[in-house]
């Protein structure tokens, strides 16, 4: 599901802080929940994905049965899987995220603000709520921002078609614009899920059949 792929690109980007799964774990054997070439995705981010996934979908569905037939393991893997290989294909395509983005992305975050304003305080100790690390943390935000930027680099090539241009060309105002969105986001999300679909098949992927058996 790439909206979902989009949505935890963003998601992680604003809130890589949240608290740390509590899925099952009972074999600790399983190290990795898959592997994309040599990156390793693993099992923690895996249940840490999949209990923030399951909780909103919680919210929509009160039927334990309704929710099991979304089959969610496999949704949060196959978007993991997802965003390790727009990784992957951004750090070949030699994309890079600056230090000083990274530190206006963690300024610009509201969970680490008081008043408007950056504080340092607030986000250690936000951090360490969360047992997580200044480094580990800023280590997954590099990624979730590098894969950001890839998607949007892909998305900007999308076209809209004859029949939509014709169609925004016959609207006028507030109108226009919002289908022009729609019509925008709709041929990204088809260019990104094209393009990781194009390179996926030229990389060794690697799921751990435990995991969702």
């Amino acid at each position: 599901d790439l909206v979902f792929v989009l949505g935890a690109i963003t998601l992680m980007i604003t809130v890589a802080f949240l608290f740390w799964g509590i899925g099952p774990k009972d074999n600790l054997k399983i190290v990795y929940a898959a592997t994309v070439e040599d990156v390793n995705i693993p099992l923690d981010e895996f249940w840490r994905v999949y209990d923030n996934k399951y909780k909103k979908v919680s919210d929509q569905y009160s039927d334990p049965e309704e929710i099991k037939k979304l089959n969610l393991e496999q949704m949060v893997l196959e978007s993991l899987i997802d965003r390790t290989v727009l990784m992957i294909a951004a750090q070949n395509a030699g994309l890079t995220i600056t230090k000083r983005e990274l530190q206006q992305a963690i300024m610009n975050t509201q969970y680490f603000q008081k008043d408007g304003v950056f504080n340092q305080s607030i986000y250690l100790r936000a951090l360490k709520l969360n047992r997580t690390t200044p480094q580990a943390y800023e280590s997954r935000l590099k990624s979730d921002l590098l894969i950001f930027k890839i998607s949007q680099l892909i998305g900007e090539t999308a076209e809209l078609s004859p029949y939509e241009l014709k169609m925004l060309e016959s609207m006028e105002g507030d109108n226009k614009k919002q289908l022009a969105e729609i019509f925008l986001s709709s041929k990204s999300s088809q260019s990104i899920k094209a393009y990781i679909e194009s390179i996926k098949r030229e990389m060794e992927i690697k799921i751990n059949p435990e995991l969702i058996s």
